[in-house]
């Protein structure tokens, strides 16, 4: 027993003298459960909406403020033609679209049902089937109302108002279809990021690295000449990955392959970058691996690949914009599941243009100072 008691002690000891695993220790847990109790959150609200009203009446306008009142809806888009609705939820200026015709109050009045079209994209299932649910619920509510005062009345009681649901993207609902684009995201900052920082803290390790500089070979030779491999291996998984989705699940491609390609290829290059920034900081491989998980579990929860971020508190909503793998699973999803181009994808070409180079100038620098030192 005091033997055991003397090898524990001696543990106890390394893990107090190490400056940064106690902290990830630490620090970890507690970004977890606030992640968790924070981002996991499927009940959505100030869902994006784009209306297209060619009535401008009683009816026409209850029907809007009867969507926004509660905050389950906040209108974004005033449509000037019912074309530019679809329109706009192909350009993420919206998420769900309402068409309502002219006419409305003089057709309620008559004691006819009023059909309103409405546009939901479908690209995520669960946040179709909530949005559906609150437009159907707000649709009741009102019927309700209207239909009250025709009982009143002693008129007819036919449903004043009729949903037309279109569900864009993904009619039939197909989970695979909105997380393949993610488990892509995934699977690139894992490969990238874990490997390249085990690979150079082994090197570290193993005086292997001290033995490379030595040789005529320049410091960012080493560093290019180390990831390199692994760019190539983690851009055949997502390759691979992308042709199951296509070919075994049936996730569509509606848009060009080739902006799928150099999304990834970007993403890859920023990803391998904060792979050398963490083996920078990083002097065991425990290390490395625990700086990997700090930076992919906020990738994981707020970039949208499960948990939606209109969910979100505010605070949360405004971090995801830091998250590089946002903006790559957005684009992924963008070409696969709208077939959009270049016009749509320009913000995230931006976004993962300004985090690579940042990150690889960050990682390039701090590696030349610890080669110096």
């Amino acid at each position: 027993m005091s033997r055991m008691l003397a090898v524990a002690h001696k543990e106890i000891t390394q893990i107090r003298r190490d400056h940064v695993l106690p902290r990830l220790i630490v620090g970890l847990p507690v970004m977890m459960m606030l992640l968790f109790g924070y981002a996991i959150n499927f009940t959505l609200s100030g869902i994006r909406l784009a209306v297209y009203d060619a009535s401008s009446d009683r009816i026409s306008q209850a029907l809007v403020q009867e969507l926004v009142k509660e905050g389950k809806f906040r209108l974004t888009y005033s449509a000037p033609t019912p074309q530019d609705v679809p329109r706009a939820i192909d350009e993420n200026l919206a998420r769900v679209g309402l068409v309502i015709p002219e006419g409305a109050l003089q057709t309620v009045r008559q004691d006819k049902s009023l059909v309103v079209e409405v546009y939901v994209d479908g690209s995520d299932p669960n946040f179709a089937f909530q949005a559906q649910a609150a437009l159907r619920k707000a649709l009741g509510d009102l019927n309700s109302r209207l239909l009250a005062g025709k009982a009143l009345a002693g008129q007819a009681v036919t449903p004043p108002l009729t949903p037309s649901l279109h569900t864009l993207y993904n009619p039939d609902n197909e989970t695979a279809w909105f997380m393949i684009p993610g488990i892509i995201g995934l699977i690139l900052t894992q490969f990238s990021v874990l490997l390249t920082a085990l690979s150079i803290v082994r090197e570290g390790e193993s005086r292997m690295m001290e033995a490379l500089i030595a040789t005529p070979i320049k410091p960012y030779e080493v560093v290019l000449g180390k990831v390199l491999p692994y760019l190539g291996i983690a851009f055949f998984v997502a390759i691979l990955v992308l042709a199951v989705g296509h070919w075994v699940f049936g996730v569509p491609v509606r848009g060009n392959v080739g902006w799928l390609l150099l999304l990834m290829l970007l993403f890859l290059f920023g990803s391998l970058g904060v792979g050398v920034l963490i083996s920078t900081l990083a002097r065991t491989q425990v290390q490395a691996v625990f700086g990997t998980f700090a930076y992919a579990f906020p990738t994981i929860f707020l970039s949208g690949f499960v948990f939606p971020i209109e969910g979100m508190p505010t605070l949360f909503q405004a971090i995801s914009y830091l998250i590089p793998a946002r903006y790559l699973i957005e684009g992924l999803r963008g070409v696969m599941l709208r077939g959009v181009g270049w016009e749509f994808l320009w913000l995230d070409f931006l976004a993962l243009t300004i985090f690579s180079g940042l990150v690889l100038l960050l990682a390039s620098s701090r590696f030349r100072k610890q080669l110096a030192v």
